[in-house]
């Protein structure tokens, strides 16, 4: 048998069942014991048994012990028992979010600070907690595209891959997007095949990019990707433009001559916002608070979500009826050992008047 929490968390639950069992048994017992002093008020104890025929305080502890069963029956249900496998389908309601990142070396500009690309990444982040169900997907481009992780619900291996990304993740260097459109366009067709032909209203494709472009035809991809999914777009930089200096790594290997170890980059809005606005998507510049990440959450909120069905998996079934129906039954037969107990006693008594009788 397993429960729905991790096996290291044993001690702590197993702990925390026992206080709370442990508080009900003591809040029973004081609340006997109250009644019992209300009752030795009236009645001396040594008198009940003659005072009070057919009292019995043997029957009212079967009320103290339904009740403790029903409580860690309760419990029990709460922990989410599993036992038995069987193949599950995983189903969720989600959208698809493939995230295509700047990695050319423009985007290690100080603006804004500390580098446009640590910022891209905080951006992607704060999206990624914003939206728990749904699937995302990382390409990364600079002179080349290159898909890094495929649309996935598992997060945790998503921001393990986006945490690996730098400038050096790609060897050629340049500033394509429309190679990284190409790549995306890849994505979505390959997942149409697998999982059908649809209107792309939930497929978005997420470009964070200072937008400079130095070799393709990006329109003509944003057109074909329009009946796969929309455009968003979050610019970063400036459009006045920071300096970026050649790294020293690579002039080892590439002859630049001395006037060319620097260069402005400037944030290209206008190439961004038509790649966006061309499939039905949004621009948004980067801000320094997270106003750009609730804008486009608020885009996210409008596309029609799908119903994702992951693989069948052989897993454990999960059976929490089975210790709350137990925990009903327990209570039910609280309340009616309860309502017996007048009529029980009435018995009692008339037994021992005829006994004496």
């Amino acid at each position: 048998m397993q429960f729905s929490f991790p096996t290291h968390q044993w001690p702590f639950w197993t702990g925390l069942a026992l206080v709370i069992f442990g508080c009900c048994g003591l809040l029973l017992h004081l609340l006997e014991k109250q009644r019992a002093k209300r009752l030795h008020r009236f009645v001396e104890s040594g008198l009940v048994d003659q005072l009070m025929p057919g009292w019995s305080p043997e029957r009212r502890k079967a009320l103290f012990w339904l009740f403790l069963s029903g409580v860690l029956f309760v419990m029990m249900a709460a922990a989410g028992p599993r036992w038995g496998k069987k193949w599950l389908p995983v189903t969720r309601v989600s959208r698809d979010v493939l995230v295509v990142l700047d990695v050319s070396l423009s985007m290690e500009a100080e603006n804004p600070p500390p580098s446009r690309l640590v910022r891209a990444r905080q951006k992607i982040e704060s999206l990624l907690e914003r939206s728990p169900a749904d699937r995302f997907g990382l390409v990364a481009f600079s002179g080349e595209a290159a898909t890094l992780c495929p649309l996935t619900l598992d997060h945790g291996y998503f921001r393990s891959v986006l945490d690996a990304v730098s400038t050096n993740t790609l060897s050629t260097e340049g500033s394509d997007i429309s190679a990284a459109l190409k790549e995306a366009l890849d994505v979505f067709e390959e997942d149409a095949r697998r999982f059908g032909e649809d209107d792309g209203s939930e497929r978005v494709v997420l470009i964070l990019s200072d937008g400079e472009e130095t070799a393709g035809d990006a329109l003509a991809l944003a057109e074909k990707i329009s009946a796969y999914a929309r455009i968003y777009a979050i610019g970063i930089g400036d459009p006045e433009g920071a300096v970026v200096i050649f790294p020293a790594w690579l002039r080892q290997y590439v002859r630049v001559p001395d006037d060319q170890l620097t260069r402005l980059s400037k944030l290209d809005e206008q190439n961004l916002s038509r790649l966006a606005t061309g499939s039905g998507g949004a621009y948004v510049r980067i801000t320094p608070d997270n106003s750009d990440v609730d804008f486009i959450q608020q885009e996210l909120k409008q596309l029609r979500a799908q119903t994702t069905s992951g693989e069948l998996r052989f897993q454990m079934t999960d059976h929490y009826r089975w210790p709350l129906m137990i925990a009903w039954l327990c209570f039910f037969v609280e309340g009616l050992w309860l309502l017996l107990l007048a009529p029980m006693r009435k018995r009692r008594m008339r037994l021992e008047v005829e006994s004496h009788g």
